[in-house]
């Protein structure tokens, strides 16, 4: 969509990536709307309407689960705190005091990041639109201290997996087949029997299952192979015995 600014300047503003006429007509309503904005040297946009305007475009291509962590993270703390604020007032020194001194004191460092994380999104999508000159998070950091991973060891698997199977337990084979091929919980749920090549001896993660979302491509959009060991091969085929007509593995 092109248009000229108050200098008469010639501008444009461009997306990628929508899928249907639908959603293409509509952004390129708001983007008109934009533009007319900026030609008119309307009123600079308060936090609340980019916020809003932002939510309505990241719809259009992320997932409902990334709207609605939007929508719970900022909603809670940073909307009510910067409602009507403009854009070009939320200064370095703002973000440092909503990131260290309003959110609660409860929340974790991981929790701080994240909020961080989403404006420091909101605002560069303004710097993207010429709304700002610049982001005002840029440089700041939310320190999280190194945590010690611990995993099993090889006979603490073993002893697992032993007793999980003694006990018949239910998640017997969905324990089996995340230790054995790293896979995540959504991608094992999603996982179907003609991902599995037994000749070739791999399996291919394409898709995983969410709560919000349903199945859906996996966490990093992109599929992977994971081998077969001996052990998972016989493994495998004893559950492809008991599985009857299931398309699904687990």
């Amino acid at each position: 969509v092109s248009g000229i600014d108050p200098k008469g300047r010639r501008i444009q503003r461009r997306r990628r990536g929508l899928e249907t006429k639908k959603s293409a007509e509509k952004l390129e309503f708001e983007l008109k709307r934009e533009l007319g904005m900026i030609k008119d040297g309307a009123v600079p946009y308060t936090w609340s309407e980019w916020y809003q305007i932002c939510i309505d475009r990241i719809k259009l291509v992320h997932r409902p689960s990334t709207v609605e962590q939007y929508k719970r993270q900022l909603g809670k703390w940073v909307n009510p705190e910067w409602n009507d604020i403009e854009l070009a007032d939320i200064s370095k020194n703002k973000v440092y005091e909503m990131v260290f001194e309003h959110l609660p004191a409860k929340l974790t460092p991981w929790s701080r990041k994240t909020n961080l994380k989403l404006i420091r999104r909101i605002f560069q999508m303004a710097v993207e639109e010429g709304l700002i000159p610049r982001n005002p998070t840029t440089g700041i950091r939310v320190p999280i201290a190194d945590v010690d991973q611990k995993v099993f060891t090889n006979s603490e698997v073993e002893i697992f997996l032993q007793k999980a199977k003694e006990l018949n337990h239910r998640f017997y084979p969905v324990w089996v087949m995340a230790l054995m091929t790293g896979m995540r919980s959504g991608e094992l749920f999603a996982l179907k029997w003609v991902d599995v090549d037994f000749d070739a001896r791999i399996i291919c993660v394409q898709r995983q299952w969410t709560r919000k979302n349903g199945f859906g491509p996996t966490k990093t959009q992109r599929s992977r192979v994971v081998p077969i060991s001996d052990e998972l091969l016989n493994f495998l085929k004893e559950l492809k015995l008991k599985a009857s007509d299931n398309e699904f593995v687990l």
